[in-house]
């Protein structure tokens, strides 16, 4: 800031100049004020925020940290079973050798072991041991075995929805079975021909529902043939399931619909011997045997007795 004097003589103010001291305080004033705020601000950013460099060096530490406990815990546990099997050790030695522990150290004689292995309760302990090792490792085989058969059942839980693996009718009889895939006798021209799916002898308005998860992609109404037809694509491995001779149909084309949702009742349209469910799995252009579908509805042994009675049967309903 520029200082002005009064000049009595010429009754003026008069400009006055700094002085070399004047202006040398003042640029030190200034570089001790520079100076002072940046402290300030570095006090202010060291202290209250941190570098990226530092906030990876804060979660490194607590991660470590972390990892420190659980050693900690795993250490813990593994004492404890250490104890168990020192007092287990000791147990066995005491019940079947009639003996103690030897405590293992440099200068130990190892003639105690000497004797006890020509002892035979020793030898069938080693024996049994043998075996629980051989057992032991079995099962872990089995179970990292089940642990990967259980990720992959996890890793394909949306797409088991999709397959059709259930059966079309609510929980039908044995006696509802009928011929399955293959050659049978034609009910009305009696000669063997090709069957394309699986019967499933009912009462006429049985509900059928849906083996999966899909989209209705066709729709027919006729007295010929297989009569009333519904088609379902399954967004899986290219399924498609078909019902024929139904009577009344509750869906309709475009329609999405979900497993075990009635979509219509059983009839006997078309060119049909009785009421009954014609029901077909196809994969692309392959024809598929229902029979081999219906794991999520039936146990091994029913299994079984569904495959003898459907395979066994040689004449179809249709």
């Amino acid at each position: 800031m520029n200082h002005y004097q009064f000049n009595k003589e010429k009754l003026e103010f008069i400009k006055v100049r700094p002085g070399f001291k004047t202006v040398l305080k003042r640029i030190l004033w200034v570089f001790l004020g520079s100076i002072g705020l940046a402290v300030v601000y570095y006090l202010i950013f060291g202290l209250f925020i941190l570098s990226p460099a530092e906030r990876n060096l804060q979660r490194e530490a607590q991660l470590m940290q972390n990892e420190y406990e659980r050693l900690s815990r795993e250490m813990k546990n593994l004492n404890a079973v250490i104890e168990e099997l020192e007092t287990r050790d000791r147990g066995i030695y005491g019940a079947v050798l009639h003996s103690k522990p030897l405590d293992i150290t440099e200068d130990a004689d190892i003639t105690h072991y000497r004797r006890l292995m020509e002892n035979q309760s020793f030898v069938l302990a080693y024996h049994a041991d043998s075996v629980i090792s051989n057992l032991e490792q079995r099962m872990a085989l089995v179970t990292r075995l089940l642990y990967n058969s259980a990720n992959r059942v996890y890793e394909n839980l949306d797409s088991i929805k999709y397959m059709p693996a259930a059966f079309p009718l609510r929980n039908p009889p044995m006696e509802a079975m009928g011929a399955t895939v293959g050659r049978r006798i034609h009910p009305f021209y009696k000669i063997p021909m090709e069957h394309t799916g699986m019967d499933f002898l009912a009462g006429h308005g049985t509900d059928v529902l849906a083996t999966a998860d899909g989209q209705v992609i066709h729709v027919s109404r006729s007295a010929r043939g297989r009569g009333n037809v519904i088609e379902i694509k399954h967004p899986y491995r290219g399924y498609v399931t078909v019902y024929a001779h139904l009577s009344d149909i509750f869906v309709r084309k475009g329609q999405y619909v979900t497993r075990g949702m009635a979509i219509a009742r059983i009839g006997s349209t078309g060119m049909s011997f009785m009421p009954h469910l014609h029901y077909e799995v196809r994969q692309g252009d392959r024809v598929r045997d229902p029979v081999h579908y219906f794991f999520m509805d039936v146990l091994p042994y029913d299994y079984h007795q569904i495959m003898l009675t459907a395979n066994n049967t040689g004449q179809s309903l249709d």
